[in-house]
């Protein structure tokens, strides 16, 4: 069946939307990883007129779907999808070619370190410039220790309180992830976007507050969080039977660092997620934050899949902050 070209659509239909989320279940299924994130499934419907779609058809069937957001930092990032039924026959390239046509200087992400899309960011002249490590462990009897999440003193922790706490939570997250290319610059609407999905749950998202807060007109009132995820669709390598958990977001507050924060708070949120029953909990952290991979690694986590991103040209390194959440 010959393939159309490849075309935009901005935004998407409704009907458009629901055929690349089917693209992307399809693709997974096969190579065992999304090929695209979370961001960029929210975006399908989401971000009118923030993103641009490409897509290419084999008779009425998707066959191939780029996406280019260009709103992530100095350089638009993007990701791409080709039907495992219509591979090897040009379209990947076709995809890329038209990515950076409309954007020159774009990164592409390659999730799973697959061999095609390392053969296919290879001809089309792409270097890697950016790794994001998937990283897990088992979860047992010793994340519900008290005394492993016990917080410096001055120091309490609760769930995050939905109508109460979005400013708050924010404003924290913003100084943590400043210098990060998509976290540091979620919105409030980012935020209810996330809050309305069905793996939502407050009780996972801790929030630490001080007693006596700095005397840093930065600091508001969350020096530091943990939003955990699980979602029912991300299963976990120990027992696929069952889903993992995941570390989603870690942040502490600037004006809070060296306090002694980091390690309870990422322990309080293995402790709810030990406590659902969950096997495992993964997280995801870029591959030159060497000293959040030291942390993590000293906790047992362990590489299992990394991420790459790829551009014509290598960019200036960037500063990913403490941990991130997943592309």
């Amino acid at each position: 069946m010959p393939l159309t070209p490849v075309r935009p659509a901005d935004p998407l239909t409704a009907e458009e939307a629901a055929q690349v989320h089917d693209l992307h279940g399809r693709a997974a299924a096969v190579d065992g990883v999304g090929p695209l994130s979370e961001q960029s499934l929210l975006s399908l419907t989401s971000a009118a007129g923030r993103v641009h779609h490409l897509l290419a058809y084999a008779g009425q069937q998707l066959a191939g779907y780029a996406q280019l957001d260009p709103a992530t930092g100095p350089d638009p990032s993007g990701e791409l999808v080709v039907d495992p039924d219509f591979r090897k026959r040009g379209l990947g390239q076709a995809l890329v070619d038209a990515v950076l046509e409309l954007a020159p200087e774009a990164r592409l992400w390659a999730h799973g370190q697959l061999p095609a899309a390392q053969a296919l960011a290879a001809s089309s002249g792409l270097t890697a410039v950016r790794e994001l490590h998937k990283m897990a462990r088992p979860l047992g009897e010793a994340d519900l220790d008290p005394a492993a999440s016990a917080l410096p003193p001055g120091f309490r922790s609760r769930s995050f309180e939905p109508g109460r706490d979005e400013q708050d939570w924010l404003e924290t997250n913003a100084a943590a992830f400043a210098h990060h290319p998509e976290q540091g610059r979620l919105t409030l609407a980012d935020l209810r976007e996330r809050m309305a999905l069905p793996w939502f749950d407050p009780t996972g998202f801790i929030l630490v507050e001080a007693d006596e807060p700095v005397r840093d007109p930065s600091a508001g009132r969350v020096a530091a969080f943990h939003w955990t995820k699980v979602d029912p669709d991300d299963r976990s390598s120990v027992d696929p039977a069952r889903p993992a958990g995941e570390v989603y977001v870690v942040g502490v507050h600037p004006a809070y660092q060296g306090r002694g924060l980091g390690r309870p708070v990422t322990a309080l949120g293995l402790a709810h997620l030990a406590g659902l029953g969950l096997p495992e909990v993964v997280l995801y952290v870029d591959g030159d934050n060497q000293a959040a991979i030291r942390t993590y690694t000293g906790l047992g986590f362990r590489s299992i899949m990394v991420d790459v991103m790829y551009s014509r040209g290598v960019q200036p390194a960037r500063s990913p902050g403490p941990v991130r959440m997943t592309p």
